[in-house]
Parts: C-alpha cells; structure tokens; sequence
C-alpha cells in the first residue's frame, strides 16, 4: 500500500525499493486453497470495513480502481450455549423482557456515546477526551444488569476485539460494538479472495523494486548520514543505503530490528512499550459434505459465545463451493493463544465440539480442515490508551530521524482499512517534507530572505505584493485571482448558508475583497498583519478591515458566521493552536480553511510559487487534526455535497491548473462548530465589536490574501 501510494501521488520524485522477508507479499491478508475441493477460502483477514453509507472511502475505491468485485457479508445471529438467536427478538423470547431491555439499552447507549460521523472520522482528539476513554470494557460490561444481555455482548464483540474485556479499553470496545450497526460500517469482501487486492497493487506498480526474502536486520548510517540497512538473504548478508525508510511491519517483528544509533534506539523502545497490547486470533476453516447450517442460521456469519467468543463464517457464501459448505471460526484472545499449543486435528475437533446442539448432525459431515495461527499479530488496544497525534505514531523520532516512519494496522484499528490510512498520512508526510526541503534548498540557492521557515511570524516583503501575480501589484491582478461567487457558492453548498451573512476574512490584504463580498449581500470584515499593504486599503473600508494579529483577534465571541482563512500557513506551527482557538472564539457556524498546503498539486505550487513565505508546511490531513484540536468538526463526510463542493472548485479553475488532487481534498477544507446555531439575518445580527480594540497590535500578527494567484 505505502509503494501503491507513492507511485500514484509522487511518481517519478522517489527511486523506491520494497523488501519483503517473505517469498510472498500480502502478510495477513492470505487467500488459500483447499485440498479436496476446488474452492478458495480466506486464512488471514476475514472482512473489509465500507464507510461509503457515511462518506468517501478510499479503500473501497481502491477495489473499484483495481476492477475487484465486492462481496457482501451480513449476519445477525448469536449463540448461546444450545440456543440460536436470529434475532433480538429471539432474546427477548428466550430470556424475557428485562434481558432484552438491557441489551437495548447499552446499544443505545453506545451509540449516544460515539456518533456515526465521530466513527467514521477517528479524530484523535474526541477519543483522548471520550468518557470511556481510560475504562476498561470489563467495568463496562459489568455495569450491564443482566447476565444473559451480558452474555450476548461478549460473545458479540470478542472475536473483533481480540483480547479480553480487561485488557482493552471501553472505548474500544464501544466502536467494536458499533460494528454490527449499518449506519457505522458495513462489511465485505472480495470475490476471488481478499488477496486480489494485493495482487492488484502490486500489478499496477511500475518503479518500485520489489526484493522478496530479504529480512531486516538492523539499521545504522552510512557515512554520508543516509539510512543504512543490513539485510539477510537465505545465507547471507547484504547492506544497502537509502534517504528515507519506511518500516511497514507488525509490532511484534519491529522489536527484532537491531537501531544502532542510541536516540533511534530508545525512541523505538518507547514506540514499542506504548502499543504493546498483544491480541491473538487462530482460525481453523472446515469442509463439510453439504452445508448442514443453512435454514437454522441465516447470513454470512453467526457468532458464538464457545471458546469465549468466536465468529464463524459462512465461507461458501463468498467463495462458492457447491455442494459442499464451508465454516471458518475466527478464534481470539487467550483462549486463541492458549488452544494454538494444540495439534491441527485436535483444534478442528474442538471446533466441531463447538456447533450446538441443533447443529449437531455436521459433526458427521467432516471432509476436510485447515488451521491457520496469527498468535500476537496484532494490538489488542489500537493506538493505546492515550492515543497519538498523526506524526507522533508515524515518526519515532521527528528530531534525531525525521526520515524514518512507522507503517501499521495497530497504530489505527488493525484493519486494512486502518492499514491503507497509515500508509496514506505516510506517503503524504514523506511527498510534504520533500517539497518543503526542495523549496528551502532553491530559495538558498536563490539568496532569498524567505528561504526557510523561522520561530517567529512576520508580515509577508513588499515584494509579495508589488509583483503579486509575478509582475503586477497586488491592486492590478486582484480581479483576476479572487471570486468572491466562488467562496460563497462553497460556504452555500458546504454549510447550507446563503447570504446575508457576517464573514471575517482572514488576511484580507487591503480589503478590495470586502467590498465584493459587499455586492453578495455579505457583512465582510478583515484582519490583516501587513501594514505595507494594510496601508493601501481604501478610505471607504478602513473601518471594517483591520490590522491585527489572528493569534488575538479584536472581536466578541460569535461575532461572525463565518470565517475565510487564507494565513495560517504563514505562521509557525508553535503558534497554529493559538490561532486556530481564536477562529474557533469568533465564528459562529464554521471555517473555510484556503492556506497553502503540501499536498496542492504540482504544478500549481510550481506555477505560482505557492510557498513563498510559507512557515508551516503541513498535509491538509495534518490541518485537519489541528483544526479538530481546537473543537472543530470536519463540516460533511457526504458524497453528494462534495461531489458539488468538487464541481465548484473544477469549473473554478477551468483552464488553469488545478489546486487539489481529487474531490476528498475538500472534506479538509471545511470545518462546523458543534452544534453550530442557524445564521441569523441580517437583522438579527449583533454588530458588537470589542471596544478598544487598537488597529496597530503590535509584532505578533501574520498575514496573507486570497489564494494567490488562481483564476477564481
């Protein structure tokens, strides 16, 4: 995946080479064949997560790039002891109406704990202050006040867990929980096997080098300060240098790489004792004569509360085998570590053991089995118990190896959905810190002022200005590079607000945009640090546009509607939090965030010199997380609204170049207040701004100006 995604977003930039221990890639994700049949069946992964009910989802895109059919998988049944449960209502039948008040009651409670939008985003931020946060889920589950609603949970939520209740926490078991909701997630998988989507990628790479059977031994520096890596190849080993380093492996392997520089050393001991929380799955996948259980359990998978909670699979629903049936369990936890000392025939007789009674007769049908063990393959707690931000999972060691990132499915939800999101914020770190490198490099080459970021803000050069478009004046090429239709077409198709409205613009230069804005019906403000161009703004709009700092901006609680933000990226990240709690104080509804990222594509970064004074060079991503930080939400995850948003942005730049790579570019460019009120009319509005307040601020402010230059 990380290969797949640097070829697809930095082609040509990287000479790239993938080593694999093994002869084969895919690792979990493991597709095998039967011995007495000519059907296929799935020995690692079981399933992949679709997110495409609640917003863009990109590993089920990458399915549909690759030409790979989804599969659907559904169940709804659970087994306890003897009894199949089809349904909640089967509970309610079997164990009475205060077992199935109390079932439904915890599912509710979930739910009102851990909104479907909050799931499908995993901010870092709302999980550090989720009340089920620092819980463990057996204190939650023991709250549960009756035994056999109890009973239903576990044996419901072990085998995605992994682990047992008292060794993960709460909240962790919440979303696992929330699993088998359809407005959270559905689940599916692929026909031909999981596996394809491996091979899938692997087919469509073109530059990298793949070296199989060379496994990793340690990592030291060469001379010349690059990376170097010792390898071990069948009876030999070989050294090889590189820039950059990405270690895609699972928590366990990564403890048996030798870091021979101390500060590396220690700050992957330390990765390493945050996310140690090992879980554990055995699988164990039989062949029967006919499928026995169809008709008495319906789907494409039941759980069951034997060997503490398992999951077994309908195998022979995705990967046809007729007329025989399949059934893989999905064993976990301890109970998976504990069995796995057992031989391949006695597991497959437990599993036999394990069907109830009214499932008995299959016990006879028994053709063929196959047992597969990931012992201590994965995180039993995701993220661990204080999750991290982005680059603090990702980089080890930002200070001493800022070119060496972390790659896994434990450092978000060890799924391959959670595998694809890794590599992804990788691959765009590493494309981010390449092109912040080569602008400072050219700029230094240059002799320029601005030639690298600085530890305080500072008005952009008059030269910014004077030679806006390269050789206009700002004045002379604004028509040409601000649409104010453009913004508010987006803020009406983003927030549902159409004008009249109070905007604040955020480095408003010399304010030739308020008065357009003014032509729309919008109550425009600005604040701008610049007192070069500051100066410039016209007699007629001084009142309203401002020179001051975003870092304290001048004005009451909730005075604006909205904000349009063009100059954070012309700060130092020290002070991005700062900055972004005030945008946070003043707007009432939401933010449209336009700085200057890394991930705009090439060639308009190129074309207009986009980082000239830039001080923060971050992905729109890393953005995000800031701007959820400091209480915001991104604004809309739906399809629909950002296929219209994307419409907008392309019909903008029509005949120019473009600024974003796809349309999930502009879920990151939009952020609501919670529970944000209505925008009232004009009339409604309060025009209370703080008395007092100074035009000239002093030395703490920044500035900026509409995207520059862009034909919007």
């Amino acid at each position: 995946m990380m290969t797949h995604l640097l070829e697809r977003f930095s082609a040509g930039l990287f000479d790239v080479t993938l080593f694999e221990a093994t002869p084969r890639l895919g690792g979990k994700v493991l597709t095998r064949r039967f011995d007495t049949i000519p059907a296929i069946y799935e020995a690692g992964v079981a399933e992949l997560y679709d997110y495409s009910e609640i917003g863009l989802d990109r590993l089920k895109t990458l399915v549909q790039d690759l030409g790979l059919k989804a599969v659907p998988i559904h169940g709804h049944a659970v087994v306890l002891g003897d009894e199949i449960l089809r349904s909640e209502h089967d509970f309610r039948r079997r164990f009475g109406l205060p077992a199935f008040r109390a079932l439904n009651e915890f599912h509710k409670t979930c739910a009102a704990l851990y909104s479907s939008s909050d799931y499908y985003e995993g901010h870092v931020a709302v999980d550090r202050q989720h009340p089920w946060a620092h819980r463990t889920f057996r204190e939650v589950l023991d709250k549960i006040p009756d035994e056999n609603a109890r009973r239903y949970v576990e044996a419901a939520v072990r085998s995605d867990t992994a682990t047992e209740p008292h060794l993960t926490s709460a909240l962790n078991g919440l979303k696992n929980v929330l699993m088998d909701d359809p407005r959270y997630m559905r689940l599916y998988s692929i026909e031909g096997g999981i596996e394809k989507v491996v091979e899938g990628m692997v087919a469509g790479l073109k530059q990298t080098k793949i070296v199989r059977e060379n496994r990793l031994l340690a990592i030291g520096r060469a001379p010349d300060g690059r990376y170097r890596l010792r390898l071990r190849n069948h009876d030999r080993t070989v050294a090889c240098d590189f820039d950059r380093v990405v270690l895609a492996l699972p928590h366990n392997w990564l403890g048996q790489i030798k870091f021979e520089d101390l500060p590396l050393h220690l700050a992957v001991q330390k990765h390493l004792a945050r996310y140690d929380f090992p879980a554990h799955y055995l699988r164990v996948t039989v062949v029967f004569e006919r499928p026995f259980w169809r008709g008495k359990v319906g789907g494409s998978y039941f759980l069951s509360d034997a060997f503490g909670g398992c999951c077994v699979y309908d195998e022979g629903l995705r990967h046809p085998c007729e007329p025989y049936g399949v059934l893989g369990w999905l064993l976990s936890g301890n109970n998976a570590a504990t069995l796995c000392n057992l031989g391949d025939r006695e597991l497959i007789a437990c599993a036999l053991d394990s069907l109830p009674q009214p499932l008995a007769e299959g016990r006879g049908l028994l053709k063929e089995g196959q047992v597969h063990r990931w012992i201590n393959t994965i995180s039993g707690l995701p993220g661990g118990w204080d999750v991290q931000e982005l680059r603090d999972r990702h980089m080890p060691a930002p200070a001493s190896d800022p070119g060496l990132h972390l790659v896994g499915d434990y450092l978000f939800d060890c799924t391959i959905n959670g595998v694809f999101d890794s590599a992804e914020y990788v691959s765009e770190a590493i494309l981010s810190e390449w092109r912040q490198r080569v602008y400072i490099e050219t700029a230094k080459e240059e002799n320029s002022a601005l030639a690298a970021p600085t530890a305080e803000p500072g008005p952009l050069g008059s030269d910014y200005f004077d030679f806006y478009d390269g050789e206009s004046p700002y004045e002379e090429s604004f028509e040409e590079h601000f649409d104010e239709t453009y913004t508010i077409n987006l803020i009406r198709t983003i927030f549902r607000h159409s004008p009249p409205y109070r905007l604040l613009d955020c480095g408003s230069a010399n304010g030739l945009t308020l008065q357009r804005f003014a032509r729309k019906k919008v109550e425009a403000w600005g604040i701008e640090y610049s007192s070069y161009i500051h100066a410039r703004t016209p007699k007629a709009w001084r009142a309203r546009n401002i020179y001051g700092d975003v870092r304290k901006l001048p004005f009451d609680d909730g005075f604006f509607d909205f904000v349009y933000e063009t100059c954070l990226c012309y700060l130092p990240e020290a002070d991005l939090d700062t900055a972004i709690s005030e945008l946070f104080r003043v707007c009432r509804v939401g933010v449209f965030f336009g700085s200057i990222t890394t991930d705009m594509t090439k060639e308009v970064i190129e074309a207009y010199e986009l980082f000239e004074g830039v001080q923060t060079f971050s992905t729109l991503w890393e953005w995000s997380e800031r701007f959820v930080r400091n209480g915001f939400r991104i604004a809309t995850a739906d399809v629909k609204v950002l296929q219209r948003a994307w419409k907008i942005e392309v019909e903008a730049n029509e005949g120019d170049f473009a600024w974003y790579p796809d349309m999930e570019s502009m879920r990151y460019c939009f952020y609501v207040k919670p529970d944000a009120p209505p925008v009232c009319t004009e009339n409604q509005q309060s025009h209370s701004m703080r008395r007092g307040a100074g035009l000239s601020l002093g030395p703490l402010a920044i500035t900026s100006s509409a995207r520059r230059p862009s034909a919007r």
